[in-house]
């Protein structure tokens, strides 16, 4: 008995294994998961002018399988089996492998069978701005690494000897950063890799100093100098202001002085994704249109958003709309107005960037509310860690208030209605677009937050302060200090109003206009006395010159020295 019971477990315990060994062939065999036996290796080759040549080996050891890999989708790759074959293979949407929709991507899922044990696959591509370069700096961001979760992943980079690496600026971006490991000076390694999805970021400078090209718009507003690799990006951003020029002309209500000069910049690298373009303000100025090199990469029509996004500054400056003032308001209308205008031409990426804000201010409504107030301290000076939800609140009052009237159009009949004015006040601001709207828009705003006084509802305030800024702004800044007096009795009578006193603001308003009206002739007046008091000085001065008495000469001496 004993040694019958000894035969029936070790039959059972051999039973056991052989049927988890069935199961697990079969499992491999027939359903074809890739196991931990397979692996992705990627090399990205960076040459000096940023162009990446992309090589991904694929290996496994098992009997057959199958798998997937991102590949790029709008542009040319290939595959080549060094050993064993494919039995099956197709291209996908990423989405159909549990990735997100990818615009550039798509998956190449494939069967195989090894041979001699082994199979080997090795997928090429050329990616032309793998790295960017703006003179003696460049960011290399990998195309997307993507494979199956199950195989095992390395990844490094090469680049060229011009090209030296910034051992400090040198990681992976998945759900969270790694740390590339810096071989050398000129090569990266990440092995294994943390996760199946993610790329590769790496900061480095460059001994070869590119040479550059400044082009001119056809309507001669316009110059860009751009590196000679992206010129041809620069060309068609120029296109496009030449498009855009006169729609924006007649929505401002001005024209630009030329040349307004633009150009590619890198950020840094921690920005290098997040910050799309920006213009410089100094005092009433608006600088240099700085464009990411970076979104010549993205879907068409990114980098046109953000190009028009910027010349949208430049044309409310020019309009009398200052960012130190109204920072909410000029980056409110650049979102909407490069959007509206740029996807009205077309551009796939125009509408994406609308889906983008539309969605991100449904969340940050949902999350807070429609509390906007400190939109109203939003200055260049300031810097919220939240910038992002300032841009996407500006754009949502800026959308919203075009939505309940006439659109862009609205828009245009504003800048119309401010057109010579010096718009620097929340309550003139919302005036004018209660004016353009035909209806009050002060109890809008004050639902979203903002502190203003509704000077609409009083027809005969409305008028008198615009007529007062009327026959201020007609006035020659030569006709100081009194110009400076009428302006100054202005802002104090808005002050009143804004205090509910609304008899003193009329006074003041009414000083001020008087004074406007007078400022050529109390500044002639002025003249004319101070003329008259140095006249008189003068005169004053030659009368008591005659009047001095002449003192004559002392007789000389009767009794000279003696000489001792």
């Amino acid at each position: 008995m004993k040694i019958k019971r000894f035969f029936s477990k070790q039959l059972r315990i051999f039973m056991l294994v052989t049927l988890v060994f069935f199961i697990t062939f079969n499992v491999s065999t027939f359903s074809g998961t890739a196991s931990p036996s397979s692996s992705y290796s990627y090399r990205f080759t960076v040459d000096s002018e940023g162009s990446t040549n992309v090589e991904v080996n694929f290996t496994s050891t098992d009997v057959s399988g199958s798998s997937w890999v991102v590949v790029p989708k709008l542009s040319s790759w290939n595959y080549r089996v060094t050993t064993g074959s494919i039995i099956s293979s197709q291209n996908v949407s990423t989405v159909d492998v549990g990735l997100e929709d990818l615009y550039f991507y798509q998956a190449f899922k494939f069967s195989y069978r090894a041979a001699a044990g082994s199979f080997a696959m090795t997928v090429r591509f050329v990616f032309p701005n793998g790295a960017l370069i703006i003179e003696s700096r460049g960011i290399f961001f990998s195309p997307q690494i993507g494979y199956q979760q199950s195989s095992r992943g390395k990844a490094e980079v090469v680049f060229d000897t011009h090209l030296t690496v910034n051992s400090g600026n040198a990681i992976a971006v998945g759900n969270q950063a790694y740390q590339l490991t810096v071989i050398n000076v000129h090569r990266v390694l990440l092995d294994p890799l943390p996760e199946s999805f993610l790329r590769l970021q790496v900061e480095f400078t460059t001994s070869l100093l590119a040479s550059s090209t400044t082009l001119t718009s056809r309507n001669r507003v316009f110059t860009f100098t751009s590196p000679e690799t992206y010129v041809d990006y620069a060309s068609n951003i120029l296109n496009l202001y030449d498009t855009l020029y006169n729609n924006y002309a007649r929505l401002f209500n001005v024209t630009l002085t030329p040349p307004i000069d633009v150009q590619f910049f890198l950020p840094s690298f921690n920005e290098f994704l997040s910050l799309g373009g920006f213009t410089p303000f100094t005092g009433s100025v608006a600088g240099k249109i700085n464009i990411n090199v970076f979104f010549i990469r993205a879907v068409n029509g990114t980098i046109e958003v953000i190009a028009a996004h910027e010349l949208v500054h430049h044309f409310l400056i020019k309009a009398g709309i200052s960012p130190n003032d109204f920072l909410w308001f000029h980056e409110g209308m650049a979102e909407y107005v490069s959007i509206t205008l740029v996807g009205s031409l077309g551009y796939e990426g125009a509408s994406q960037e609308k889906d983008r804000l539309e969605q991100s201010a449904s969340a940050l409504i949902s999350q807070y509310g429609e509390d906007f107030s400190y939109l109203q301290d939003w200055s260049p000076s300031t810097s919220p860690t939240n910038v992002g939800n300032y841009y996407v609140a500006a754009y949502y009052v800026v959308s919203r208030l075009a939505q309940d009237y006439e659109g862009i159009d609205y828009y245009k009949h504003f800048f119309e209605l401010i057109h010579g004015v010096q718009v620097d006040n929340i309550d003139i601001l919302t005036l004018y677009l209660s004016r353009a709207a035909n209806a009050s828009v002060a109890l809008t705003l004050q639902g979203w937050g903002f502190s203003v006084v509704d000077l609409y509802t009083s027809p005969e305030i409305s008028e008198r302060i615009v007529q007062t800024q009327k026959t201020i702004a007609a006035v020659s800044p030569v006709f100081q200090p009194y110009k400076f007096l009428a302006e100054f009795l202005y802002r104090q009578a808005l002050l009143s109003f804004r205090r509910g006193d609304t008899s003193g603001g009329t006074s003041l308003l009414q000083l001020a206009t008087v004074i406007a009206d007078l400022a050529p002739f109390l500044t002639l007046l002025t003249i004319l006395v101070i003329l008259g008091i140095i006249a008189y000085l003068l005169y004053r001065r030659s009368l008591r010159t005659k009047l001095q008495p002449v003192v004559p000469q002392p007789p000389p001496e009767i009794f000279p020295t003696s000489a001792e």
